[in-house]
């Protein structure tokens, strides 16, 4: 025992410092490519060209998947099952390095060209590649040195080492191993965000909100009935992302059966929603506070767009051919989702509604409504745990409603 551990904090260290290297060149390329300015405003009459970079970005996802497009990560979950397959050691052989290095250059190629799309996926195929990889060297199990690795690199991209365990062991497969391994894989989430800030003391993003009322039991009810109410829409847009994945994954197949071409539309199909609102570009996460902030002077019309818009961009990523996850998109949807709620109705208090919002898409969208909570914890201030909680909830029953008509994991996998 004591051995893991010690490996634990070693290994969970060194992938800390690679996935922080690995943001920080996604960071670089995308101040590079889009000419050093800032990416999540993007000047009005500069339409043309983020149409034209997009496309151009699907044609560099398409070129790098032309040869393997079918045993290449799409999203989230392709990324999950590979975590899962490195587990179940008898599942299938060691990662090969031609794999990881495509499934890598992939996910830097498409957050850097703009996609609606988060990072925890390429780092969770980064990282599960990695310990499967040295796992023989230091003489441990691939399932361990695969957990000890997600461990590491996700508790630096979500802030915390609870978040980084809850998001593969809920729902996942193996979950015996992953119990077993729970003491290590928090090591190595301490020692992976320790060394993730060392190299990107920057790192992480943490919204301001309006003031949560919870002192009394009245206004703790009031925000409850209030989270629940505002999670409404937004679990319906999660609904939405999830509901649609499959049908669009098909369809864009359909309109364009080569890899190349599906690629190149879904980066046209990105831009035009880029050049109608900058915002609907990356990932979200940090568009997120400009969206809070600027929900008073946006009708509730203009939200509902947006969010139209984000879907429609998420989609185009995650049915041609771009790779990245399906988190943080889904969390700016519900936001936004929950703030047109709050403009048709000005008695709903914005702080719970951002927070609520966000957590129901999101949980709708992982099917994973604890690991969601851990997840925006640390994206939102303490005083948002009970909309989180409540909006958190409203997704899974949203989702549970569905019954046999909600797709599996496993379902959403690229054709």
């Amino acid at each position: 025992m004591a051995r893991t551990l010690w490996l634990a904090l070693v290994l969970g260290g060194a992938v800390g410092v690679v996935a922080g290297l690995y943001l920080e060149v996604v960071r670089l390329a995308q101040e590079l490519l889009w000419e050093g300015t800032d990416p999540w405003v993007l000047p009005g009459d500069s339409w043309w060209q983020v149409i034209a970079l997009c496309g151009v970005g699907g044609l560099a996802v398409g070129a790098l998947r032309i040869r393997h497009d079918r045993d290449t990560p799409h999203d989230l979950e392709d990324a999950l099952a590979e975590l899962d397959d490195v587990v179940d050691e008898d599942r299938k052989p060691p990662v090969k390095v031609s794999y990881l290095t495509r499934a890598v250059l992939l996910g830097v190629v498409s957050l850097a060209f703009g996609a609606s799309l988060g990072p925890e996926a390429p780092l969770i195929v980064l990282a599960a590649g990695l310990g499967d990889r040295v796992a023989r060297i230091l003489r441990t199990s691939r399932s361990e040195a695969a957990l000890i690795s997600a461990s590491g690199a996700l508790s630096g991209l979500f802030g915390g080492p609870l978040a980084a365990i809850a998001l593969p062991l809920e729902r996942g497969r193996d979950s015996d191993k992953k119990v077993r391994m729970i003491g290590a894989s928090f090591v190595a989430g301490v020692a992976g965000l320790i060394t993730m800030l060392l190299v990107l003391p920057e790192s992480g993003t943490h919204y301001e909100l309006p003031p949560i009322e919870t002192g009394t039991a009245r206004e703790l009810l009031e925000a409850v009935g209030w989270s629940a109410l505002a999670a409404v829409p937004a679990a319906i847009a999660g609904l939405l992302l999830l509901m649609s994945t499959e049908p669009a994954q098909r369809w864009a197949t359909r309109l364009a059966p080569a890899t190349v071409p599906r690629a190149v539309v879904g980066g046209l199909v990105l831009g035009v929603c880029g050049a109608i609102d900058g915002l609907t570009l990356f990932s979200g996460e940090h568009q997120g506070q400009d969206l809070i902030d600027s929900a008073s002077d946006t009708a509730a019309s203009a939200l509902l767009v947006l969010v139209l818009l984000k879907l429609v961009a998420t989609l185009a990523c995650l049915s041609t051919g771009w790779f990245g996850g399906q988190i943080f998109p889904s969390v700016f949807m519900g936001m936004a989702a929950a703030l047109a709620l709050a403009e048709v109705w000005s008695a709903v208090p914005v702080g719970a509604a951002v927070a609520a919002g966000g957590a129901a898409a999101a949980s709708a969208v992982l099917r994973r409504p604890l690991a969601t909570v851990l997840i925006l914890l640390l994206f939102f201030p303490l005083g948002a745990l009970i909309p989180l909680a409540v909006g958190a909830g409203v997704g899974a029953l949203a989702v549970s409603l569905l019954g046999d008509r909600a797709p599996e994991p496993h379902q959403l996998a690229a054709p």
